[in-house]
């Protein structure tokens, strides 16, 4: 079923671009802390258990909070959400600025990215608020390419931002960004729920509980999967870039913005292409073909001799990155109903983040075990073999999508002498 009946008309350019502009600098804040705390970790000899604890920490809250968040992002004004994920995340940044130890460290990123499992569903639906169907691929395309270049910013600030300013001044500078977001949220004209005008929002189910139909739900759940399946690779990676393959702090950061420029590119491209695609099925069937191909990108990473022959498979696994974003967010916009997207897309981020918990702490483990070269080639076999396992359950979805609604019975006119008989 798809809800594009009462879908805007018109798109609202201006609140695309501005919501943009907020995940941006929300991208470069969250990276920025990310991978200054990644690196000093690993600067300061820590081990592959304390690389997992940021990647847990990052998802958890996400994945703990998705029934809560999901009712909020449906039930209280967009625009109060916003403020208070914003300030969620100035005052954790604060704070990691002065925190001391591991443990500490962790549990204030954890306090952080709170305020991002309260606003990531808010911005995913009001996205469709914002754009008509016909625009929904490329106002999700100018969507993935502000986080891109955040996500990509992040990282290469860090690298630099270390090396000069140590990781205290790095983490204020970081919580600087997060005001952005307070104001864009401020600037935001298209609003859903609490007291948003009745022309920008529809009403809200009065039931916590979100049906959604067959192809909705197997693409979150195979998604979930093959993410889970593949996202050991996140925790190993700082150790076989600056480990094995020996680069710097510097390089590392460089090297890994790669994946975002990629996904800059592949997002384009696939927004493009499917800006008048009419078949969902097909949009689902294309997102797990570029699941199938981001497993062998980062499979053939296993195989790279120095950090230099990364690139090229970074930019192949980013530019696939990118179109599932674009090919998800799209899907989810036209299918899910617009009283529930709130629900649906917390759903389908704790089901990403809940399997890529269980990746992290595998990740975690095989590190202390293994050497990070088999580890990083594993993790990519396993993302293949995770695609076959789940396509005839996505096969099925695909066709049952595509089979004709059976028409609504019509009613059958009382007579005079079928009201006579009533009385």
């Amino acid at each position: 079923m798809s809800f594009i009946n009462g879908a805007r008309p018109t798109t609202d350019w201006r609140d695309v671009w501005i919501s943009s502009g907020a995940q941006l600098i929300s991208g470069t804040g969250s990276f920025l802390v990310m991978t200054t705390l990644l690196l000093a970790f690993q600067d300061g000899g820590e081990g592959g258990f304390a690389v997992a604890g940021l990647a847990i920490a990052a998802a958890l809250p996400m994945v703990v909070l998705a029934p809560i968040t999901g009712r909020m992002a449906d039930r209280i004004d967009s625009r109060l959400l916003i403020v208070v994920a914003g300030v969620f995340q100035v005052i954790a940044a604060l704070l990691l600025s002065v925190a001391h130890g591991v443990i500490a460290q962790i549990a204030l990123l954890t306090l952080l990215c709170v305020g991002t499992a309260i606003g990531q569903p808010v911005r995913a639906a009001l996205l469709p608020a914002m754009a008509s169907r016909a625009d929904l691929p490329k106002a999700s395309a100018i969507g993935q390419t502000a986080s891109s270049i955040g996500v990509m910013i992040g990282p290469a600030l860090a690298g630099f931002a270390l090396d000069g300013l140590g990781v205290a001044n790095t983490l204020r500078w970081a919580s600087v960004a997060y005001v952005g977001t307070i104001a864009a949220g401020l600037l935001l004209r298209t609003r859903r729920g609490g007291s948003a005008p009745e022309s920008s929002r529809s009403s809200v189910a009065s039931s916590a509980r979100v049906t959604m139909e067959p192809l909705l739900r197997i693409m979150i759940i195979g998604l979930a999967v093959v993410i889970g399946a593949v996202s050991a690779v996140n925790v190993v990676d700082v150790f076989f870039v600056r480990g094995t393959l020996g680069a710097s702090a510097s390089a590392y950061g460089v090297i890994s913005s790669m994946w975002m420029v990629g996904m800059l590119a592949g997002a384009w491209i696939m927004a493009r292409l499917i800006r008048h695609a009419k078949d969902d099925g097909a949009l689902v069937s294309w997102m797990f073909l570029s699941l199938l191909g981001t497993g062998a990108a980062i499979a053939l990473m296993a195989a790279a001799p120095g950090a230099a022959w990364l690139v090229p498979l970074l930019l192949l696994g980013g530019s696939l990155n990118g179109t599932e974003n674009v090919l998800v967010t799209t899907v989810l916009g036209r299918r899910a109903a617009p009283s529930s997207r709130g629900r649906i897309s917390a759903t389908l981020q704790a089901t990403v983040q809940g399997m890529g918990l269980l990746g992290f702490m595998a990740g975690g483990l095989l590190v202390e075990l293994f050497e990070p070269r088999p580890i990083v080639l594993g993790a990519g076999l396993a993302g293949i073999v995770a695609v076959a396992v789940v396509s005839p359950w996505v096969a099925r979805a695909i066709r049952t999508s595509r089979e004709p609604m059976p028409p609504m019975p019509q009613p059958v006119p009382l007579t005079r002498e079928d009201l006579v008989r009533a009385a």
